[in-house]
Formats: structure tokens, C-alpha cells, sequence
């Protein structure tokens, strides 16, 4: 990874709706996050996080039926205009999922895979990129002088460090992740908020988690969804001790029903 980054950008939401058929998933959503920030979005299960993070990257219109309105920027681009590439846009905007999903190719193909697809052949710097992307990701120590096994027998914390590694590797401004500790035991979940927080700074990060405390031990800001509708927005250790909207407090203390 390049050392001499420029910032990452902000992200920005300004009365964003999406709907499934006729059914709102997201309505009239209006947020920013910083550049180089880590935002959490939580709320509960159906409440529009996910849609909010596909709607970023515009994995959201490969659904039949959906409609997207408002504007979305990535630094200063609208990226829901039309004659926007979306291999550029997705080459900006990294994703990783909840299951991990390497790849049935070795460690280092699942690595390179998305380098090869946007035209890097030079074997040097794949190798380069690859070594780097799996440092930032934590996991190069575990797999060096492993890279030619296959990525399915890693762990499953390893592959989702794998998975976070493929993302890297492209070098994208922003990062979305869709709960990628639902799937992982403690050890595993703690190794990734620690790289979440390493990656603070280098990377814009949205977060979706439905767990509480992690929220609040590696988020700047958090956001609460409720029924598709965006309750309320602000620094993490403020929106949680003194929350100003009453949905919010119920949400927390767990007297908010989905």
C-alpha cells in the first residue's frame, strides 16, 4: 500500500430512499461520514442497514424492482448519476460480507483476484500488493510461505481477514462492512475491531454490526436505523450515555421492538 495515501474521502447521504417494489427500505436518509472515520450503523434486524451499505457501491440494484433516489457522494461524486462506471465505483468502495466467501482459488489468487481483474499483470507487483494488502489485513504472518494453499482451509477468522485483505488489495478510499464478525468466535472477533481500528485513518469504514458493544468500542460516530428511517446520528460515546431521541435510549436498553 502506497505510503504516501492521499485522505480518504467522505461519504455522504443527503435524502437517500430506496425502495423494493413498493416497499421502502430506506426513507429520506440524510448522513456523512467523515473521511477516515469508522461509522457503525446499527438497529434492528429488516431496519435498512444493509441496504444503506449496498447503496453505496450499488450492489443494492442488482435486486429486481428497486428504486434509488437522492444523492450519494464519494468525495465530491455523485456516484448514483448516471454514466458512473460502477467497476470504478466498486474498485472505491471495497465490501465485505458477513459469512466469509473466499474464493476456491489459492491464498494468494483470492488476493490478487480483484488486481487482475482491473489489469495488473506484472507478476512483481501483485506479489507486492498481495504481501501488502495481507499485512494491512494482519493475516501475512499466518500465511507466509503458505500462499499455494488452497483459501477454504484457512479458519474462519482467517478467511474473513482474507476476504478483508481481497478488498485491500485495490487500494479503495472506502471500506463497507456487512457484520463481519457475525460468523467469527471471540479471538476472531477481537482480531478484527483491532484491525478495524488500524485501518482508522487510511480508510473511510462503514460498519453494520447488530452487536452493541462493538459499536461502541471501534466507532467515531454511530447511526441508528429504525424501519428504514434514520433515527439519530453522532459521536459514538455521546449517542451512547446521553442520546437524544427516545427511540434511541429504548434501542439500547433493549425496550425498542423491531
Amino acid at each position: 500500500m502506497s505510503p504516501t495515501r492521499t485522505s480518504p474521502p467522505a461519504v455522504a447521504l443527503d435524502h437517500v430512499s430506496v425502495w423494493y417494489g413498493t416497499e421502502p427500505a430506506l426513507a429520506d436518509v440524510t448522513l456523512t461520514v467523515a473521511g477516515g472515520q469508522v461509522l457503525a450503523v446499527i438497529g434492528p434486524s429488516g431496519c435498512g442497514k444493509s441496504t444503506l451499505l449496498r447503496a453505496i457501491n450499488r450492489l443494492v440494484e442488482r435486486t429486481p424492482g428497486v428504486r434509488v433516489s437522492g444523492r450519494l457522494t464519494v468525495g465530491s461524486e455523485d456516484v448514483l448519476a448516471g454514466g458512473v462506471s460502477l467497476e470504478a465505483l466498486r474498485r472505491r468502495v471495497g465490501m465485505v460480507f458477513q459469512q466469509p466467501n473466499p474464493f476456491p482459488f489459492s491464498i494468494y489468487d483470492n488476493v490478487a483476484y480483484g488486481l487482475k481483474i482491473h489489469g495488473e499483470r506484472d507478476p512483481a507487483r501483485l506479489r507486492a500488493r498481495v504481501q501488502a494488502a495481507l499485512r494491512e489485513a494482519g493475516l501475512w504472518d499466518e500465511v507466509r510461505g503458505k500462499l499455494a494453499r488452497p483459501a477454504r482451509a484457512l479458519s474462519g477468522g482467517q478467511q474473513q481477514r482474507l476476504c478483508i485483505a481481497r478488498a485491500l488489495a485495490v487500494e479503495p478510499e472506502v471500506l463497507l462492512m456487512d457484520e463481519p464478525t457475525a460468523a467469527l468466535d471471540p479471538l476472531s472477533t477481537a482480531r478484527i475491531e483491532e484491525l478495524v481500528d488500524r485501518l482508522r485513518g487510511r480508510y473511510t469504514v462503514v460498519l453494520v454490526t447488530h452487536n452493541l458493544q462493538q459499536a461502541a468500542r471501534v466507532s467515531d460516530h454511530t447511526a441508528l436505523l429504525y424501519r428504514g428511517q434514520l433515527v439519530e446520528a453522532g459521536p459514538t460515546p455521546e449517542l451512547f450515555t446521553a442520546p437524544r431521541e427516545a427511540r434511541t435510549e429504548q434501542y439500547l436498553t433493549g425496550r425498542l421492538e423491531g
